[in-house]
């Protein structure tokens, strides 16, 4: 990802991806962690005790992380270079709304078990295309890139909820759970348009997994 597309991206402290944190973790790692926002949640779940540290390719990104953003270190690089030759394992590894700008995801799973202590687990936010609008927008012709969401014009890897468990399960890992996060009626009623926020509390959503905008998937490596 360039910096000017880096530069759209608020800091986002993640609360959908919070239940997933493994309770106990020592040491975790967030890998593209922008400018930090996930940084306060591993801290306040984990505790001062727990060392966070984030990896983050774009170095304006990585420095905004280091500032106050409870991460003991941010480590400037792509993963897994930027850990080569480094001491230490992690507990939990997350890939929030990464994995789909990687042209290989596959490979970069494959790598990360060096990293993991025994028993540690990565957990992965993904964006799912079968989101409801998303496929309604394309029965009528329309795939329209834009500059964050779903069709993020940077996402080069698309997902549903069978393909994330079946590209964990290829790369050697017992995915735990692959949970739907992140609801259309949820945006719709922190929406700015009345319409929508008053649908979301009178209609129902019966899309099924067509109604999440995310799956975080917790998967651990088969030994």
């Amino acid at each position: 990802m360039q910096p000017q597309q880096q530069d759209v991206y608020v800091d986002n402290a993640r609360l959908d991806v919070s239940p997933f944190i493994p309770a106990g973790a020592t040491r975790v790692l967030d890998v593209g962690c922008g400018s930090g926002g996930f940084g306060p949640t591993l801290r306040r779940v984990l505790g001062e005790g727990a060392t966070v540290v984030g990896l983050e390719a774009v170095p304006s990104q990585a420095a905004a992380a280091r500032e106050g953003h409870g991460f003991d270190e941010v480590v400037a690089g792509y993963f897994p270079e930027a850990l080569d030759g480094r001491t230490g394992s992690f507990d939990a590894i997350f890939f929030n709304d990464v994995l789909e700008h990687i042209v290989d995801p596959w490979s970069v799973l494959r790598e990360v078990p060096r990293f993991l202590s025994a028993g540690g687990q990565v957990i992965a936010a993904i964006p799912s295309i079968q989101y409801a609008p998303v496929v309604l927008k394309l029965l009528r012709g329309r795939w329209d890139y834009v500059d964050q969401g779903t069709l993020d014009r940077t996402h080069v890897r698309f997902f549903t909820k069978a393909t994330m468990v079946e590209m964990f399960e290829s790369c050697g890992y017992e995915v735990l759970s692959c949970t739907g996060a992140n609801t259309m009626g949820r945006r719709w009623a922190a929406s700015g348009n009345p319409l929508l926020r008053a649908a979301a509390r009178v209609v129902p959503i019966p899309f099924g997994n067509m109604r999440f905008v995310h799956f975080v998937v917790v998967a651990r490596p088969r030994r």
